[in-house]
């Protein structure tokens, strides 16, 4: 099997579906009642996180109440929690203290902060979140370490922290920006990916109607190159959220989320993902026959040899 092959075999068909997103639904008259009693956490449901997290953490680390912080975070523990999603998402945020991590594990005293929240965050979608898809048949719950401690810093729409049962950012009620600027940057990502999703569609027919190997080859480039085209514009999208969440964004109000939350809404982010996806699987896949594995990024790599030598 060969590169292409690899790809082509993880194509399928791939459209633009609108969805609802809570940035631009209607803000609830109050916090979310599956979640919420009287502006607390409800007590059943805060102990039940913290104990899946934990028992997690207790497989591979000592002591983890000692060096970590927990929060909910983001829109559903903001009044923006009534888009009809299901599941709707449920964010749990970790901070790691990680001059307390290492004095708990002293293994790991080589390893940099970024080293340690990618081998968490690593574990948490290997070991977690397969597990917490349909959390009380209501919320996907996804665990992310954030390398930066203090989570006021990667300015949340709101957060409660579980660790101290109370409020670290309060919620408000918000309403998107309005910007012309930003809405003819948006319809710029909506006319980019229709043409990529239009080369890509005509790429796989003709993949299917080819009558000789050259005809064959022609399509098969073709289609990779709108798909390698459509993952550089979902990251390019992704990762100006990501920094729309960090101490030089502007969190809610960021051009960055505005773009991200538009193109989720108009449904042209979950059809690059898509892309996206079939890329990385056609690789896995790639590799997986040519050399009995995928290959990691040489960071990873070392990154998991420290890890095997240095856990319980």
């Amino acid at each position: 099997m060969d590169f292409y092959d690899a790809l082509v075999a993880q194509a399928a068909p791939v459209t633009i579906e609108p969805a609802e997103t809570s940035y631009f639904s209607k803000p609830g008259a109050g916090l979310d009642p599956r979640l919420f009693r009287n502006n607390k956490f409800i007590p059943a449901i805060r102990s039940a996180i913290l104990r899946i997290l934990f028992e997690h953490l207790r497989r591979h680390y000592y002591s983890p109440e000692s060096f970590t912080t927990v929060w909910i975070a983001g829109s559903a523990v903001s009044y923006q929690w009534t888009a009809a999603r299901s599941p709707a998402d449920l964010d749990c945020l970790i901070g790691i203290n990680y001059l307390a991590f290492r004095q708990s594990n002293p293994d790991y005293k080589g390893f940099s902060d970024q080293e340690i929240a990618s081998m968490f965050n690593e574990d948490f979608s290997k070991e977690l979140q397969p597990l917490t898809t349909n959390f009380l048949e209501a919320f996907e719950l996804t665990f992310y370490a954030n390398v930066r401690t203090d989570i006021k810093s990667i300015k949340p729409y709101a957060a409660y922290s579980l660790t101290q049962d109370d409020w670290t950012v309060q919620p408000e009620i918000k309403s998107p920006p309005s910007n012309k600027g930003w809405e003819l940057k948006v319809s710029k990502d909506a006319s980019m990916t229709t043409e990529i999703l239009s080369r890509y569609s005509k790429a796989l027919s003709d993949i299917a109607a080819a009558s000789n190997d050259s005809a064959r080859r022609n399509a098969e480039s073709a289609l990779k190159l709108a798909i390698d085209q459509g993952s550089a514009l979902f990251d390019d999208i992704h990762h100006g959220r990501k920094y729309a969440f960090s101490p030089s964004g502007q969190g809610y109000s960021d051009i960055a989320n505005y773009r991200w939350q538009s193109g989720k809404s108009a449904g042209t982010v979950q059809a690059l993902k898509k892309l996206k996806d079939i890329s990385t699987k056609g690789r896995k896949e790639f590799e997986a026959q040519t050399y009995g594995m995928e290959l990691p990024e040489a960071r990873t790599l070392v990154r998991r040899a420290l890890s095997a030598n240095t856990k319980r």
